[in-house]
C-alpha cells in the first residue's frame, strides 16, 4: 500500500478481497486522523467551538465594554436545586471573566509578547464563514534578507490554547488594533503544536484574513516571484510586499475551555454522583459513621505501611485514617490545613497508602506548582519504600504542559513524567531497535557466536574461499569441490594451503589463463585472498567481537530493563519477572567482566570462546525465561503508551483543568480524587475532576482563611465567581478536620496570624520551639525574629499605567536592608533565602529594579525572590519582608484591607518577618492592620526606621531623588 495517497486508499474498491481488511483497518485510521486534523487540535470539539465563537464574536468595543455582561450574570447560590441549575450557573461568570482577562490583556498590548510571522497560508480544511483555519511559520533570523536591517523579531512562540492578536506594526497601545487598513482588530486561537517538521503552526482566526498569500513572496525564487506578481496582476489584487504581520500575544483560554467543556459533557459516562452530593447542605458529609456496614478497618493499611514512621502527629494521622476508612456512601471529605500544618506530607502519606492498597486515585491542584510539590513529596516517600531500584514508580504518573512544569528542578520527577514515560517506552518497544531486538541478538549471540561472527565478516565485506570460487569460477569449482576435504581446509582460513596448491596445481593454473583472457579485470585468487588479509587487518577478532558485542547487546538489555520496571506498572510487570531482570542483569555483568578479563590476559582461561559457550546456558534460559513474560505491545495499537500509561496507573497527578484528559474513551474509573489547594480553586472548575466517570470520593485539602481563586471581573466577582468548593461546603455547615501543628515559622511570627485568623487553634510544632529557630541575620532588635518598621516618610503614588500603587521610600527601605543582608552573607557564608511580599505589582516592579543589582548566580546560597501577596501564596523563605505601600492621612488602604491576604503575607517566613509599613496610615485604616501595628507595639516589636543610621539615610536620599525629579518635571513644564 505504499506511495498510495489517502484518497487513493480511500478510493479503493471494497470488494478486492485481497485487500478488503486492510483497506477496511486504513480507513478507519485515516478517518480518525482526518477528524483531528479537521478540528487541528487536541481538545478542540463543539463544545470549545461553541466557546470560541462567543470570544470571536465580540468586537473590540464589546471586549472593552465592562458592562457587556453586567444584567446577564446573576450571584451563584450556595444551594442549588438540579444538576443543570448548578452547571449552568457557572456558564454567564465563566464567560464575562474570559472578557475581562481579554480586556485587561488589550489594555496591556504594549507589553506583550510578540513574534513576526513569515508565512499565512489556509490550511486544507478551511471553510467559510466559521471553519477559518490557517497555517502559520514565523520568521527566524536565518529567513532574514542579508541586506535587511537586522531587528529584533520577537521570542514569543504560540502555544496551544493561545489568543493572539494579528498586527502589522508593533503596537504601542490599544490604539494600534483599531482602523488599521486591512487588520482592524483580528485575533487567532493557536490549535495545536507546532508540526516537528514543516514548523507550521495550526490556528482558527476570528475573521478572515486578507493576506493570504502576501507573504509568500520573501521565500519564493525570483521565476516563483514572477509568476506570483503576474498572477495578482491579472487578479486585480494589489498586495503590499513589504508589510510585516506579527502575532501579539493576549491570553491562553485552555483553562476557560476546559472548564467550558466539563459544564457541558453530557458523555454516558458523565458522572454526576458527586455534583449530585454537593448540591444541598448535607450535615451527615464527611462526619464517620462508626457503625457502618461497609466501613473498612485502616489496621492493613496501617500494617503495610506504618504512619508513624513518617513522625506524624496525631491531627495527620486521622485525617489520613478518616479519608482510609471512608464507607462507600460517604462521598466527600474536607480537611483544613492552615500555613505550615504539614499538609503537603500529610497529602503525600495519604497518597502512599492509597497506592499501597491499589485505589485508583487522581490528586490534582489549581497550579502546576503545587502539583509539583505533592509529586515530588511523593516520590520521595514512596524512593525509601522501593525494593527492587525503581520497580513501582510505573504505578505513578504525573502530567502536564512540559513547557511549562518546570520537573527536572524536582529530583526524580521525571520518573514518573507522563512525557519522558512515553518517550522512554517507545524506545522500548520499538521493533528495530528497541527491547526485542537486543534481546534475539544476544541470544544469537549466546547461541551459536561462530554464526554471529561469520554474519560480522559478511558485513565487512568478508568471502569464504568457497564462495568466491563458486561466484567467480563456477567450472573450476565443480572440479575442486570433487574434493570436500579442499572445502574444508579452506574453511579453517582464508588462504590456499600447500595442500591445494600442489594437488590443483595444473587445474588451477590452466583455469586462471582460461578466465584472464575472457575477463581481463577479473581478480585472481590470489589477489582475492591478499585482499581479504588486508580487510581482515582492520577487523576484529572473533574474540574481540564476542567481548564488543556482548558488552553492547548486555548494555542496551540493562538500559530497557530498566525502563520496564521503572514505568511499567506493577500489574503489568510482576515482581517475580523483576527479580529475573535483575539476576539477568548480574549474570550479564558477571560473564562481560570475565570475558574482558581475560581478553587483556588478567585470566588464567585463555580460550574466550570456551568460556563464552560454557557460561552461556544459565545466561539462555534466564533471557528467555525473561521474554515470555514480558507482555506484548498489542496495547500500543489501542490508543497509544500514553493512553496505556494513564489507564493502568494507582496515582495521578496533574492540575484539576489537566483531569479533562481523563475523560477519554475506555479510561479506567477513578476512585478518589483529592483536591489540593483546594480553595484556591474556582468551584466550576473543580466540576472538571468531580465529573470523571466512576468517583466514589472528594477529598478537599485547604484553607478558605487564605486567598481564593483570582477573579479579574469585578461583575464576577460579585457573583461569588471564585468562591470554591471547599468554601461554599463550609459555609453550608460541612465538618472539616484540622491539621493543628505547625511547623515553618518561628513562634514569635505565628502569635498573631494564629490568635487572630484560627482562634489560637494551632500550637507550635516541637522544631520551631528549638533554640536553634532563633536564627539571626542582621545584628539589632529591629532585625529579630519579628519587626514592624515603621517609615512615616513615604508616600504613596500610582505607578505605571496608574492602575497600582507604590511606595519610593518604602522601596529604598528595604534595597537597603537587601544590601546589608548581602554584606553579612559575604562575612559569614551563612545560607539564606529572602521574600519581598507586596500587595501591589507596581510596587513589586519598584522593589525588583531597586534590588537586582545584589542578585548573583554566584552566589547560589544568598537567594532573594520579590513577588505580590498573590503570587507567594503557598510559598515560605527564611525572611519574609513585607511593604504594605499605602501611605495618607486618611487611612485609606484599598484591598490591603483583606483578611485573607494579609494571613498569606503574614505566615511565609520561617525565621524572621520584617513588616515596613506607615503606623500612622494602618492604625486608621480600621483594618487588620491596625491590629498587626497596635499588636508590635504591645509585644515591644514596633521600630521606627529612622532610628536605625542606614535607613535613615536611604529614606533621605530618596527624598532628595523625588524632590530633584518634580523639580526637573516643573522646570520643563515652566518652558
Amino acid at each position: 500500500m505504499e506511495g498510495l495517497s489517502e484518497d487513493d486508499i480511500l478510493s479503493l474498491s471494497d470488494s478486492d478481497s485481497c485487500f478488503e481488511e486492510l483497506i477496511e483497518e486504513r480507513k478507519t485510521v485515516l478517518r480518525q486522523e482526518l477528524a483531528k486534523i479537521t478540528c487541528n487540535a487536541s481538545e478542540e470539539d463543539d463544545e470549545s467551538a461553541s466557546f470560541l465563537d462567543i470570544v470571536f464574536s465580540w468586537s473590540l468595543k464589546d471586549a472593552l465594554n465592562e458592562d457587556l455582561y453586567k444584567h446577564k450574570v446573576q450571584r451563584i447560590p450556595e444551594t442549588f436545586m438540579s444538576t443543570s441549575d448548578y452547571l449552568n450557573s457557572f456558564i454567564p461568570p465563566l464567560i464575562e471573566e474570559t472578557r475581562s482577562d481579554l480586556c485587561s490583556s488589550l489594555k496591556g498590548v504594549s507589553r506583550a509578547p510578540i513574534c513576526e510571522i513569515w508565512t499565512v497560508i489556509r490550511d486544507r480544511f478551511f471553510k467559510l464563514p466559521n471553519s477559518l483555519f490557517y497555517l502559520i511559520k514565523l520568521k527566524t533570523r536565518t529567513d532574514e534578507v542579508e541586506d535587511e536591517v537586522k531587528e529584533d523579531i520577537g521570542s514569543y512562540e504560540p502555544e496551544p490554547g493561545d489568543i493572539f492578536a494579528f498586527t502589522d506594526i508593533r503596537p504601542k497601545n490599544i490604539g494600534d488594533l483599531i482602523n488599521r487598513p486591512k487588520l482592524s482588530y483580528v485575533i487567532a486561537y493557536v490549535c495545536g503544536r507546532k508540526d516537528a517538521n514543516t514548523n507550521e503552526i495550526p490556528i482558527r482566526a476570528s475573521k478572515c484574513l486578507e493576506m493570504d498569500i502576501e507573504f509568500e513572496f520573501s521565500r519564493l525564487n525570483k521565476n516563483e516571484t514572477t509568476q506570483l506578481r503576474s498572477y495578482i496582476e491579472e487578479t486585480n489584487q494589489p498586495r503590499n510586499t513589504k508589510q510585516k504581520l506579527y502575532a501579539t500575544y493576549l491570553l491562553n483560554l485552555t483553562t476557560n475551555i476546559r472548564i467550558w467543556k466539563a459544564l457541558k459533557y453530557k458523555g454516558e459516562e458523565a458522572n454526576m454522583n458527586i455534583i449530585k452530593d454537593v448540591l444541598q447542605p448535607d450535615l451527615s458529609r464527611g462526619v464517620d459513621c462508626q457503625n457502618c456496614k461497609c466501613r473498612k478497618s485502616v489496621i492493613p493499611v496501617c500494617k503495610w505501611y506504618p504512619l508513624r514512621s513518617q513522625n506524624l502527629n496525631e491531627s495527620q494521622e486521622v485525617a489520613i485514617s478518616s479519608c482510609l476508612t471512608m464507607c462507600d456512601h460517604m462521598v466527600t471529605k474536607l480537611i483544613w490545613g492552615p500555613p505550615g500544618t504539614g499538609k503537603t506530607k500529610t497529602l503525600a502519606c495519604l497518597l502512599r497508602c492509597l497506592l499501597r492498597v491499589r485505589h485508583r486515585t487522581l490528586a490534582c491542584a489549581p497550579t502546576n506548582t503545587a502539583v509539583l510539590e505533592v509529586a515530588a513529596r511523593l516520590r520521595n516517600l514512596v524512593n525509601g519504600s522501593l525494593g527492587f531500584d525503581t520497580y513501582g514508580l510505573g504505578d505513578i504518573v504525573l502530567f502536564g504542559n512540559k513547557s511549562r512544569m518546570k520537573v527536572d528542578s524536582y529530583t526524580g520527577l521525571r520518573d514518573v513524567f507522563l512525557d519522558h514515560r512515553v518517550q522512554n517506552l517507545s524506545k522500548c518497544f520499538d521493533p528495530l531497535s528497541g527491547w526485542k531486538h537486543y534481546l534475539e541478538s544476544m541470544i544469537q549471540l549466546l547461541e551459536d557466536p561462530k554464526e554471529q561472527y561469520s554474519s560480522y565478516e559478511k558485513e565487512k565485506g568478508i568471502v569464504s574461499f568457497k564462495d568466491f570460487v563458486m561466484q567467480n569460477y563456477p567450472s573450476f569449482g565443480l572440479q575442486f569441490h570433487a574434493s570436500k576435504e579442499g572445502w574444508e581446509l579452506q574453511s579453517t582460513d582464508s588462504i590456499i594451503t600447500e595442500y591445494v596448491m600442489q594437488k590443483r596445481k595444473d587445474i588451477v593454473e590452466q583455469f586462471l589463463l582460461d578466465q584472464q583472457k575472457k575477463k581481463k579485470n577479473m581478480m585472481t585468487m590470489e589477489q582475492f585472498l591478499l585482499h581479504q588479509q588486508e580487510k581482515k587487518k582492520n577487523m576484529m577478532t572473533m574474540e574481540q567481537f564476542i567481548v564488543e558485542r556482548f558488552g553492547e547487546f548486555a548494555a542496551k538489555l540493562m538500559f530497557f530493563m530498566q525502563i520496564l520496571y521503572t514505568h511499567l506498572p506493577k500489574s503489568f510487570l510482576s515482581l517475580e519477572v523483576v527479580m529475573k531482570m535483575f539476576s539477568v542483569k548480574d549474570i550479564l555483568t558477571s560473564l562481560e567482566s570475565k570475558l574482558k578479563l581475560i581478553l587483556c590476559g588478567c585470566k588464567e582461561e585463555k580460550n574466550i570462546i570456551d568460556c563464552f559457550q560454557s557460561s552461556s546456558g544459565k545466561c539462555l534460559s534466564m533471557l528467555r525465561s525473561v521474554s515470555s513474560a514480558i507482555p506484548n505491545t498489542d496495547f500500543l495499537a489501542k490508543g497509544g503508551i500514553e493512553k496505556f500509561c494513564l489507564q493502568n496507573a494507582s496515582i495521578i497527578l496533574c492540575t484539576a483543568s489537566g483531569s479533562i484528559k481523563l475523560y477519554a474513551e475506555d479510561m479506567t474509573p477513578i476512585k478518589y480524587v483529592i483536591i489540593d489547594e483546594a480553595a484556591q480553586l474556582k468551584e466550576c472548575e473543580s466540576v472538571i475532576p468531580l465529573k470523571l466517570p466512576g468517583l466514589k470520593h472528594i477529598i478537599l485539602v485547604g484553607d478558605e482563611k487564605q486567598l481564593p481563586a483570582l477573579v479579574k471581573s469585578k461583575i464576577a466577582e460579585k457573583a461569588d465567581f471564585g468562591r470554591s468548593l471547599f468554601e461554599r461546603l463550609v459555609l453550608l455547615g460541612d465538618s472539616k478536620h484540622m491539621l493543628n501543628v505547625q511547623y515553618r515559622m518561628h513562634p514569635s511570627i505565628s502569635l498573631f496570624p494564629f490568635s487572630e485568623f484560627y482562634d489560637e487553634k494551632i500550637s507550635d510544632g516541637p522544631n520551631v520551639l528549638e533554640r536553634s529557630y532563633n536564627e539571626r541575620f542582621l545584628e539589632g532588635e529591629m532585625y529579630g525574629s519579628y519587626s514592624f518598621i515603621n517609615v512615616s516618610k513615604g508616600k504613596e503614588q500610582f505607578g505605571r499605567g496608574g492602575y497600582s500603587s507604590k511606595n519610593m521610600v518604602e522601596a529604598a527601605v528595604i534595597s537597603e536592608i537587601i544590601r546589608s543582608l548581602k554584606k553579612e552573607y559575604l562575612r559569614s557564608r551563612k545560607k539564606v533565602s529572602i521574600g519581598i511580599i507586596s500587595p501591589y505589582n507596581a510596587q513589586v516592579y519598584e522593589i525588583k529594579e531597586k534590588v537586582e543589582k545584589y542578585n548573583s548566580v554566584s552566589f547560589p546560597d544568598f537567594s532573594f525572590s520579590v513577588r505580590s501577596v498573590d503570587g507567594f501564596q503557598g510559598g515560605e523563605e527564611d525572611i519574609i519582608i513585607i511593604s504594605t505601600v499605602r501611605s495618607n492621612g486618611s487611612g485609606k488602604v484599598g484591598f490591603l484591607s483583606n483578611r485573607q491576604r494579609a494571613n498569606v503575607a503574614l505566615t511565609r517566613a520561617r525565621y524572621c518577618l520584617w513588616i515596613i509599613g506607615n503606623a500612622t496610615t494602618l492604625v486608621n485604616s480600621d483594618s487588620v492592620w491596625r491590629k498587626v501595628v497596635l499588636d508590635a507595639k504591645i509585644r515591644d516589636c514596633f521600630y521606627n526606621a529612622e532610628d536605625d543610621k542606614k535607613l535613615a539615610l536611604a529614606i533621605e536620599l530618596e527624598l532628595l531623588e523625588e524632590s530633584e525629579s518634580r523639580f526637573k518635571k516643573l522646570s520643563l513644564w515652566d518652558k
